[in-house]
């Protein structure tokens, strides 16, 4: 069965999954009519049909019966609840997961490892079809599972990629303390540029541009980022100063201790959750 005949479940109603609904609608790879959306909380669910207009429940297991691929968007705490619901209801449809931190085993535990299973990670930027989703599969999913899932996460990434398990949590990890870091580094200088006198929007625009081309000139040289940072420090120059500063408060060592402990999180989630399953 091709995609375009096939109907999506959405089981959870956060951020990621109002993305994922958005994204197969507008690539019109998925009909809004073809989508459910469960959520417990009926409010959310209006908000949610106001962005996009799917059909939507309050109950799980209503939404896992309507689609041929089932999507689980909840947080990982909640997983196990999630999944004792669905339990019975499992079939052989593709069952995927965007949890972070929870192995396929735990899943298998509950629903059985004959149903295909995907873990995907998907991008933090998927309203701009930009960045990159990892998937890794059970031993049950097809390569038509596999091109099914890149067919739905290609609708909100640029990049689709197979990952082995072990490899993804430190991609998620990674990949969101990545991005935090740039939006925290975003909102430092936009302030300190208002401090050294300019105004909010030159600011807020020379800030965006600057870190957009420095990303831009590392993917076009084969440069190490060091080497660009030694050429742009002229000895008893401006820039020298503020990276003087920069290394004296640590700044290398809390970005890497930063995703080491997002690392260390993931695990413990995964933990938390074997022990609660």
């Amino acid at each position: 069965m091709v995609l375009e005949e096939m109907k999506v479940s959405l089981i959870g109603a956060g951020v990621m999954a109002e993305v994922i609904a958005l994204g197969l609608v507008r690539s019109k790879l998925v009909s809004s009519e073809d989508i459910m959306v469960s959520h417990y909380r009926e409010d959310r669910l209006v908000q949610f049909r106001e962005s996009v207009p799917v059909r939507t429940t309050t109950s799980n297991v209503e939404a896992y019966r309507h689609g041929d691929v089932a999507i689980i968007c909840v947080r990982p705490q909640a997983m196990n609840g999630v999944l004792k619901e669905l339990r019975g209801e499992v079939e052989s449809r593709l069952l995927v997961t965007i949890a972070a931190g929870l192995p396929i085993s735990l899943y298998e535990a509950q629903i059985g490892g004959s149903t295909p299973f995907v873990r995907a990670m998907p991008t933090f930027f998927g309203r701009i079809k930009a960045g990159t989703t990892g998937l890794t599969l059970n031993s049950a999913a097809t390569a038509q599972h596999l091109a099914i899932a890149s067919r739905i996460f290609g609708t909100i990434s640029e990049n689709v990629i197979v990952l082995p398990e072990d490899e993804i949590d430190a991609f998620t990890t990674f990949g969101s303390t990545t991005t935090a870091t740039v939006y925290l580094l975003l909102d430092a200088l936009i302030t300190a540029g208002s401090l050294v006198g300019l105004r909010h929007q030159a600011s807020h625009s020379r800030a965006i541009e600057q870190v957009i081309a420095a990303a831009r000139n590392v993917e076009a040289t084969d440069k190490l980022p060091s080497q660009l940072l030694d050429e742009l420090c002229t000895p008893g120059g401006v820039t020298v100063e503020g990276v003087k500063v920069f290394e004296e408060r640590a700044m290398r060592g809390a970005l890497i201790d930063g995703v080491m402990a997002a690392t260390n999180r993931a695990r413990e989630l995964r933990e938390a959750a074997r022990q609660l399953g």
